[in-house]
């Protein structure tokens, strides 16, 4: 979510920009007095034959909880030739294009967006950048500018023709997750309608007691392997327009600190690279310029920063966003923590994992011996997860007052953290 400050600097210094760039008189704005909802678009085609995203949402009052989607409008793109290609909304205020596209070389796209109350919004026509592929994906053992040891990503871009100057990176991440204190073996619950009266137990051996309130039996599927896969916030701009030869080298995409759990396995990145306009690449530099923590759309909503999308129905009403269509090139690499770091102790795991629970059976009433909880049972709803048989001193035989020693869901649960089944194009 959106900080105040941060609101706050956007809207001071697009007043400011405004004021700058405008022969107006100057007057003072109180954001909270003057506030109007924006309607905020994103929006990239690309040259890949998918179904392609488009992004809508308003823009949000400081004391808000965040934006808020753009629901139950209607969105499309028509090139120069005539065709239309619908979007429609998937989950709120995401538009996905009803058949797979690929935008094409020399062919002017245009975006149209009809909101729920009848305005309509377009863009000013764009073409597809030029395409430049990405030379080179590798990772170095370093230290970064804070003097910490870890892992950067880093990329080279070549450019042939010499007429790329702007990028636009993305990422996905991609992290295998080991549970520390894995188990193929799990409690269930049995009887949990209290209460029971005391004779229920009577005769019953010790492993009968416990197998009144939980039993222990193999997991269904493994969860002690995972999978977890997070979308980058940031956007990331490069450019080389000051350089001699318009190559891009050792671009840093990404640090891991070694301490980092997501590396303490294995570790992919997919990385995504857009080629920019002039034009676009000075929207989005504006836009991190003013928003220090690197990502636009998903926290910064508000702002009169100048893009290429505008109103039709009212055109002194401002819209925040940029339509673009560009050229992407796709590359994935993978490392494992001991191909950087051999024979070294591996990272911390997600939280520690050093507290071992041994919860009681049941408990009865001292006075009437009724039966009314079993902590045990609780735990298992808690999602703790079983360990070991606690033996009272008595190897073979449970301790009937509390028989199993218990951790903490995401330690020996992988699933809290992840998927356990790998992706379909993931590589040991």
């Amino acid at each position: 979510m959106i900080k105040n400050k941060i609101l706050n600097r956007i809207i001071f210094a697009v007043v400011l920009a405004f004021v700058n760039l405008s022969c107006v008189e100057e007057i003072q704005i109180d954001p909270q007095e003057n506030y109007t909802s924006l309607l905020v678009i994103e929006a990239t085609i690309t040259d890949q034959l998918i179904n392609q995203k488009i992004l809508l949402s308003r823009s949000f009052e400081l004391d808000s909880l965040g934006p808020k989607p753009e629901t139950n409008a209607s969105v499309q793109v028509a090139d120069q030739n005539g065709n239309i290609l619908i979007f429609e909304e998937a989950v709120p205020g995401e538009y996905i294009s009803v058949d797979p596209f690929s935008a094409l070389a020399n062919v002017d796209y245009k975006l149209e967006v009809t909101t729920s109350d009848g305005r309509i919004y377009e863009s000013k026509e764009s073409k597809l950048s030029n395409m430049t592929d990405i030379q080179s994906l590798y990772v170095e053992r370093n230290f970064n500018e804070n003097n910490e040891e870890g892992v950067s990503i880093f990329l080279d871009a070549n450019d042939a023709t010499g007429q790329t100057n702007y990028y636009k990176y993305e990422y996905e991440e991609t992290y295998k997750i080991v549970a520390p204190l894995y188990s193929p073996l799990e409690l269930t619950i049995n009887n949990d309608d209290y209460p029971y009266p005391p004779d229920i137990l009577a005769g019953l051996e010790d492993d009968e007691i416990v197998e009144f309130f939980v039993k222990r039996q193999f997991r269904e599927t493994q969860e002690q392997i995972c999978y977890n896969t997070v979308k980058s916030n940031r956007i990331l701009l490069a450019s080389t327009s000051d350089l001699v030869d318009n190559n891009l080298s050792r671009f840093r995409l990404r640090f891991l600190s070694r301490e980092n759990y997501i590396i303490q396995h294995r570790y992919s990145i997919n990385v995504r690279q857009y080629l920019q306009s002039l034009e676009a690449h000075l929207f989005y530099t504006t836009m991190l310029e003013i928003n220090e923590g690197g990502s636009i759309f998903s926290e910064v909503q508000a702002g009169f920063v100048s893009g290429n999308v505008f109103s039709r129905t009212n055109e002194t009403e401002p819209v925040v966003g940029y339509f673009e269509v560009a050229a992407v090139n796709e590359e994935r690499i993978y490392f494992n923590f001991s191909d950087l770091f051999p024979n070294e102790e591996l990272p911390p795991y997600y939280k520690p994992c050093d507290d071992f629970i041994s919860p009681d059976l049941f408990i009865a009433d001292p006075l009437t011996g009724v039966i009314t909880d079993s902590p045990i049972q609780n735990d298992i709803e808690k999602g703790n997860q079983y360990w070991s048989e606690n033996s009272g001193g008595d190897p073979g035989n449970i301790a009937v007052g509390n028989p199993y020693q218990m951790v903490l869901p995401y330690c020996g649960d992988c699933t809290e953290l992840g998927v356990n089944e790998a992706p379909i194009w993931w590589e040991d």
